[in-house]
């Protein structure tokens, strides 16, 4: 009888002792769990509030780039999965006026994204990108990351899309209408591969372009003036020699970044 006691004594004390740990855990303070972490160069953490489980942060810096205000849930079902998992939200005051939403985590196989997707205006990016013209843009720049695992340097797989949403290029010598332009994405062995097209009055193009892990890139593409192409533009076109039997231009270019 003492020991049938015993058992259940101890059967009763370790199932208290997981509750405890699972209940210190649950209301571990997100600031904590921030700063233990090891620091890493580049990134600024801070204005930490919440718990480890659902938590918010007020500013994510990486190197100048201010990401603004990131609040993540973690999923802590996916535990039993072999997979650190959290449902993340971010761009609130960003300076770069970039906002996401998403699945981000960890498993065995290493970093990887579901249903991720960010946005960000063109003239930001452009902002922060060399440019050998007098241009701005306007639009948005939208990246839908389907699927993702990460693999040294870039990705082992990834599919998604990017898609630029009514932009428009201005510059001294015109404006051109770009409408949408819809690019599909997708990676193997981080070797990255986008087909994309657009089509407005003004122009239409196609382009195939990759990307290979040692940072070589081929780009195939053309462009083909419509008829309310800007005339001024449509001047400096000589200079790319004459188009082919459908009209257009190609443009083919390899090398390195």
């Amino acid at each position: 009888m003492f020991g049938i006691s015993f058992k259940k004594l101890f059967g009763y004390g370790f199932l208290l002792l997981i509750v405890f740990v699972c209940s210190v855990i649950a209301h571990l303070p997100a600031k904590f769990a921030v700063e233990q972490l090891p620091p890493v160069d580049g990134l600024s953490i801070s204005g930490v509030s919440g718990s480890l489980w659902q938590g918010t942060a007020k500013q994510v810096t990486w190197q100048e780039y201010g990401f603004g205000e990131v609040t993540w849930d973690f999923q802590a079902w996916k535990l039993f999965q072999g997979k650190a998992e959290l449902n993340v939200r971010l761009g609130r005051n960003s300076e770069l006026d970039l906002t996401g939403r998403g699945i981000v985590g960890y498993s065995f196989n290493g970093p990887y994204a579901n249903n991720l997707v960010l946005s960000i205006p063109m003239q930001k990016v452009l902002n922060h990108v060399t440019v050998p013209a007098p241009v701005s843009a306007d639009g948005r720049l939208e990246l839908v990351v389907k699927d993702y695992e990460y693999a040294a340097p870039w990705c082992k797989t990834a599919t998604g899309n990017l898609t630029l949403n009514q932009s428009t290029v201005s510059s001294p010598l015109g404006n051109l209408d770009l409408g949408t332009v819809i690019s599909d994405i997708s990676c193997t062995d981080s070797q990255v591969t986008a087909k994309g097209s657009q089509q407005t009055a003004q122009v239409s193009a196609q382009f195939t372009a990759t990307l290979m892990s040692n940072m070589t890139y081929d780009l195939d593409s053309w462009f083909k003036p419509g008829a309310e192409f800007p005339k001024k533009l449509g001047e400096q076109l000589q200079w790319l020699g004459e188009p082919n039997g459908q009209g257009q231009y190609p443009l083919v270019y390899s090398g390195r970044l």
